[in-house]
């Protein structure tokens, strides 16, 4: 004769609060990765900037003033332009720079242009690349948001981000005699 099964005495315990615990962990690091992945940056969500410029020009109306490391106003333009990056990008444009808005920006309006030794990383929700030089309105076309173009190599990339401020630039300008109203 055949033996009964036996039967469990254990009863099944659910934990409901480590269960949505645990997916609530699961679904906030495939909202993470998703993030990293897409903005190709693992730290995309912080601010922050340390690199400052290797040169500088600006251009106003024509005109194109070099700054370089020792010359006067260099190390105050720098840190302007390092600290408008390290305040963090607030979202992207959508805005390219065409040849046309780039030759009257360095033509027509108040820009400064920042030169970097290296590929560097602005941290961002959306892929910035990994740019060697930066354009930023400050008059004219598109200065009316802080944006920034990212570039590499001479040439600008499109979907420029909108930074959170850039009025440490606005005030090394003005200290150093340019008009910074629009």
């Amino acid at each position: 004769m055949k033996q009964p099964i036996a039967q469990p005495t254990d009863t099944l315990r659910v934990n409901i609060w480590r269960m949505l615990l645990s997916l609530a962990g699961f679904g906030l690091g495939v909202v993470y990765l998703t993030m990293a992945l897409a903005a190709q940056d693992p730290l995309w969500f912080m601010s922050g900037f340390v690199e400052k410029p290797v040169r500088m020009i600006v251009y106003r109306g024509g005109e194109r003033a070099a700054y370089q490391p020792g010359d006067p106003g260099f190390t105050e333009l720098a840190e302007a332009v390092r600290s408008s990056l390290a305040q963090g990008v607030a979202r992207p444009s959508g805005i390219g720079l065409s040849v046309g808005s780039q030759e009257d920006a360095y033509t027509l309006y108040l820009t400064v242009e920042a030169f970097f030794d290296r590929p560097v990383k602005l941290h961002a929700s959306f892929n910035t690349g990994q740019p060697n030089q930066m354009l930023f309105p400050i008059t004219g076309r598109h200065a009316d948001q802080p944006i920034v173009f990212l570039g590499q190599d001479g040439r600008y990339l499109s979907n420029a981000p909108v930074l959170k401020t850039v009025q440490p630039i606005r005030e090394a300008l003005r200290a150093l005699g340019y008009d910074v109203e629009q």
